[in-house]
């Protein structure tokens, strides 16, 4: 399958109403900093590209951090590996508080299951801080694709074996596994189409060089609110708010495994070996930014179900994902080669 030339579609792609770059563009000072970290410093490192979700939902939080401290936080973008490359660099960093990661639930629960070997421990090499809220991945396909239902795509998909490709913000990305996890339960053949980052993604299924995508939730909103492409399911055990006419891959009732009940989170984690004084720290300064009624209001409007925790209840939870995510993995044989 050739490659459309992406700057083609991207002229077509302004022309949406983006919300996530338009607040990328607020906040995109932020990373304007010096990147070396001092003592009145935090910096914060995103495995994914400037302007995708995770990084729009990262500045809005690392705004308000910053002004309510006074601290000056400076947003790293580390993309590569679905998010592995962040997760290394932070847990050989400084243990010091000076340096946090800002990651999906697949970097602790995923990844140190996916790959056969990893340069850091996902559970002793991260020390958690606090979930940063929940959010939801979406089964979508172009608005001219010739099915409008989750069974009809499956139908679709089987009489078409290998040429379906699906869109994801890139390799060993919940989204990758979710499509594998999809194709095993449903007996479907879909490719998988990797990208850098969940906006490149969508932007593939607006201009129809690829014909579905699982992807963010936060990046298909506004192609959902504009008509611009077909939504099939999302994950989670209810309906997203932002999107109630979508129904959930459960409620569906087609026996989809562990799709159905995938629940998934955003978390800020630091070096293992950061003193727990530094982590109750930095624990105090991200919940209160996280509370802060402005904050809540831009997070709810990108879909992410704002959610925090003591370091030591997101601590059980990560062991907790880890344990049940890994044998499911296990289970499916899925792996990725470097």
């Amino acid at each position: 399958m050739k490659a459309i030339r992406r700057w083609r579609w991207a002229r077509q792609a302004n022309s949406m109403k983006w919300l996530i770059f338009g607040l990328f563009a607020t906040l995109l000072p932020l990373s304007c900093a010096p990147s070396v970290a001092t003592a009145e410093q935090l910096k914060i490192v995103i495995g994914f590209p400037a302007g995708s979700g995770l990084d729009v939902i990262t500045r809005v939080v690392a705004a308000r951090v910053q002004t309510a401290t006074g601290t000056t936080v400076i947003v790293e973008n580390r993309p590569g590996a679905g998010g592995r490359l962040a997760a290394e660099a932070v847990a050989q960093a400084e243990p010091d508080g000076s340096t946090i990661l800002s990651a999906p639930i697949v970097t602790t629960a995923f990844t140190p299951f996916m790959y056969k070997s990893l340069r850091f421990d996902p559970i002793d090499g991260l020390a958690p801080i606090t979930r940063l809220g929940n959010f939801k991945f979406a089964l979508a396909v172009n608005k001219d694709f010739p099915a409008g239902t989750l069974k009809e795509f499956v139908a679709y998909a089987k009489a078409h074996p290998g040429q379906i490709g699906y869109a994801t913000p890139g390799p060993g990305t919940p989204a990758h596994f979710l499509g594998a996890m999809f194709n095993r339960a449903t007996g479907t053949d879909l490719l998988h189409i990797p990208y850098r980052g969940s906006g490149p993604a969508a932007t593939a299924l607006l201009s129809g060089e690829v014909k579905s995508t699982f992807n963010t939730t936060v990046a298909l909103l506004p192609l959902h609110k504009d008509k611009q492409v077909k939504m099939l399911a999302v994950t989670g055990s209810t309906r997203s708010p932002a999107m109630p006419d979508v129904p959930t891959f459960g409620e569906l009732s087609m026996n989809l495994g562990d799709i159905e009940n995938a629940e998934l989170w955003y978390g800020f984690l630091a070096p293992g070996k950061t003193p727990p004084s530094a982590v109750q720290k930095l624990n105090a300064a991200l919940v209160e930014a996280l509370r802060d009624p402005t904050v809540r209001d831009k997070l709810q409007n990108l879909d992410i179900e704002v959610a925090t925790d003591t370091p030591e209840a997101f601590a059980k939870i990560v062991k907790a994902d880890y344990e049940r995510w890994g044998q499911v993995i296990r289970s499916t044989g899925f792996t990725l080669d470097d």
